[in-house]
């Protein structure tokens, strides 16, 4: 099979001007200018919602299996990937974006799952470099004593904490009473006098 020959054309010949000369005719049209970018129509609210039931379905379907130690946590993330991924891909409409959302919940639970499985890792690893420390010997048990026999210290911090919880009571529930249930006088804790 022969070849064909290209015919060789002079190039024509144009004055020999600057490129960007003032001089000379304006040009014959002026330039378009880039139109501005305008926002897609936004989708149908069903859409939204499936979009939306989607992830949030799957999410807690995943988190509900790997709680229950169904599954291991990358595995329910490969799964939801896997299953979402073929959805969307063999189906149109509403399933497919259902589809996407569950994908997209998969790859968001496996890549937490990556991320807790390194960081246990290295958790591990810092614990396992750490000298442990030493732990003192537990203290000598102290015969308990009575609840009549405490002395006049424990006494006024049993007393404290009394008063303690009734002012406790009465900021959290407000004052029902002025006086106590008894008719006596209010209670006054005199610091000078523990002293």
């Amino acid at each position: 099979m022969k070849k064909k020959k290209h015919r060789h054309h002079p190039k024509r010949m144009k004055p020999a001007r600057p490129r960007n000369a003032a001089t000379g005719a304006a040009p014959a049209a002026p330039r378009a200018r880039a139109r501005s970018i305008t926002r897609a129509t936004p989708p149908d609210w069903k859409t939204i919602a499936a979009a939306v039931a989607g992830g949030a379905g799957s999410a807690a379907l995943g988190g509900l299996v790997v709680n229950q130690q169904i599954l291991s946590p990358e595995a329910v993330g490969i799964g939801l990937m896997l299953g979402g991924g073929a959805t969307a891909y063999f189906s149109n409409g509403t399933p497919r974006i259902v589809g996407t959302s569950i994908a997209a919940a998969g790859a968001g639970q496996f890549a937490l799952a990556l991320m807790n499985k390194r960081a246990l890792k290295a958790h591990g690893q810092a614990n396992a470099s750490a000298p442990a420390a030493a732990q003192l010997p537990a203290p000598p048990a102290v015969p308990r004593q009575s609840a009549d026999a405490g002395g006049s210290v424990v006494d006024m911090f049993r007393d404290a904490a009394n008063d303690l919880d009734l002012v406790e009571d009465e900021w959290r529930y407000g004052v029902r009473d002025a006086m106590p249930g008894d008719g006596g006088e209010p209670i006054v804790i005199d610091l000078d006098e523990a002293a």
